[in-house]
């Protein structure tokens, strides 16, 4: 270990690694709001309320934290941070709705249990299988 050498660290990823995968996280991060945006645009033509209610929440909020700031001198403060709660509950709203949506469209189609199983959060662990009986009948 003395005469130098360098075995125990890691070694560093070289420029052209790192703009590697700086240019594979912006494709993913583009390809995330494609997608985001073509759900949007689904769901909009779907859901007529969608909208409003994204809109209003946004400018409720807002004019919610400026009159809360213009109650205690500091309005222009309160301001930015209500429209910002706006945008978190507008989003909130979207998911939520997009959600019920594809559930709605999922119910009674076949696979539809296993797909909603599938796609619950957390770290579930799922085996799909599906058995049969000599009197033909099926349970999933």
């Amino acid at each position: 270990m003395a005469n130098g050498s360098k075995a125990g660290k890691a070694a560093k990823p070289s420029k052209e690694a790192k703009a590697a995968a700086k240019a594979a996280r912006k494709q993913a991060s583009r390809e995330r709001r494609k997608q985001l945006w073509q759900a949007f645009q689904m769901q909009r033509k779907d859901d007529k309320v969608l909208l409003p209610l994204m809109i209003g929440s946004v400018v409720g909020l807002g004019l919610l934290g400026f009159l809360i700031g213009l109650a205690f001198g500091f309005q222009w403060f309160l301001l930015p941070i209500g429209l910002l709660l706006g945008v978190l509950v507008a989003f909130i709203i979207f998911g939520r709705r997009v959600q019920k949506s594809v559930y709605k469209k999922a119910d009674g189609q076949a696979g539809a249990a296993a797909w909603a199983l599938d796609n619950l959060q957390g770290s579930w662990r799922v085996t799909n299988a599906i058995a049969g009986t000599t009197h033909l009948d099926a349970v999933h």
